[in-house]
């Protein structure tokens, strides 16, 4: 029955963008009305995977229907719902194949725009020895009420002067990782996460003490000291042999926890991996908060990688199942959109209609969410609210 209304309140959907498309109509009220009552029927599969930002992903979709995004909004509002179980036909191992909408400043979808980044580093380090590795945090003095977008503007003018300074240090390779988060007394804090491998003749004190110095003279440009702390740094490891050991994750929202410290420090850094921008959104009380935030998210590249690791390698197909996954619509929860990587896998049922069928006793589905759960001992975000959800299924 469900999926019959469903069916129904798609096809609206689509007519009404149809005719704003064409210009037989030019209030878009009746479809921000129907895309909102669509993204408020909220899946127990999509609350596990967009937590508690219902308001946020409300105002979103309104925000995309005022920006003429009509097809985005639609997959926004449905982000999760087209989710389906994958099972090995060898191993009988169990999977998720997201359907998600692909947006920056969706709560899912974020967690996932990383993991390009995420697989080629790990790539590089697998294959060669390297450097030492460091972990740099640089923030910027924060100010209240500026936009969002001049705060990020003030970061890169300082960023371009630092990062000449940072290549003569030693940088061999870098991935950069911004972090958005809105703060009620400082503004935005627009901060950068830096996982740096330098040359093996660094010294740690020079490096230390001329990265403060010179961080702190490219922040002065555009802000007072009187806010300024000093860089956070720490030495992650030193130089070595190739890190073997390092995963190429793919499911991204199942994994086991990572004991290298050097993966540690990717899967931090790349906050998408564990959370996405879902703490962050919790903060945005005013709608201006909400589409300031999306205006920004939706425009960036929130990573970037510099030197080595900027660089294919060989057989790393990391971006086109990237992109192969994110143009999957969410609508076909029926069909089997499997790529070529996936030839073992084969379509057991949707998410939803997994918790569904498992809450009426079904064996099948039951065994495949215990499996899904016990593949780590994550205890946040995705996996715990699962847990919760199986938990009261059982009761």
């Amino acid at each position: 029955m469900h999926s019959v209304t469903l069916e129904r309140d798609l096809q609206d959907v689509h007519d009404l963008s149809a005719r704003l498309e064409r210009g037989v109509d030019v209030d878009d009220g009746p479809l921000q009305q129907r895309l909102s009552l669509i993204c408020s029927k909220l899946s127990a599969w999509q609350w596990c995977i967009h937590g508690e930002t219902l308001p946020f992903r409300k105002e979103v979709t309104r925000w995309l229907v005022n920006k003429s995004k009509y097809t985005l909004a639609r997959r926004y509002a449905l982000c999760g719902k087209g989710d389906l179980l994958l099972q090995n036909s060898k191993s009988g191992a169990v999977r998720v194949k997201p359907m998600g909408c692909g947006a920056g400043f969706c709560p899912r979808c974020s967690r996932r725009c990383g993991r390009k980044h995420l697989a080629r580093v790990a790539s590089h380090l697998g294959s060669s020895s390297h450097g030492p590795i460091w972990h740099i945090v640089l923030t910027q003095p924060g100010r209240a009420q500026e936009p969002l977008t001049q705060s990020r503007t003030r970061f890169e003018r300082a960023w371009k002067r630092f990062y000449p300074w940072l290549r003569k240090a030693g940088l061999v390779s870098a991935l950069a990782t911004y972090h958005v988060k809105p703060s009620r007394r400082y503004g935005w804090h627009y901060h950068c996460h830096l996982v740096v491998e330098f040359d093996g003749i660094v010294d740690e004190e020079t490096l230390y003490h001329g990265v403060n110095v010179r961080w702190r003279e490219c922040v002065s440009t555009d802000a007072s000291h009187l806010d300024y702390k000093d860089v956070f740094m720490r030495k992650v490891c030193g130089a070595g042999e190739a890190l073997t050991g390092m995963q190429n994750n793919t499911q991204l929202e199942f994994w086991d926890e990572p004991t290298d410290e050097v993966e540690k420090v990717l899967h931090y850094v790349i906050r998408d991996v564990l959370q996405g921008i879902e703490g962050w959104v919790s903060s945005l009380q005013r709608k201006e908060d909400v589409f300031d935030f999306c205006d920004a998210i939706g425009g960036m590249k929130r990573h970037r990688t510099y030197g080595k690791w900027r660089k294919k390698v060989v057989d790393d197909a990391t971006e086109d199942t990237v992109e192969s996954e994110e143009k999957d619509g969410p609508e076909g929860v029926l069909k089997s959109c499997l790529t070529k990587g996936d030839l073992e896998w084969s379509v057991l049922r949707s998410m939803d209609n997994c918790l569904h069928t498992s809450r009426h006793g079904d064996m099948q589905s039951t065994l495949a969410l215990t499996q899904l759960i016990g593949c780590t001992n994550r205890s946040q975000g995705v996996l715990c609210r699962l847990k919760k959800v199986v938990t009261w299924i059982a009761a």
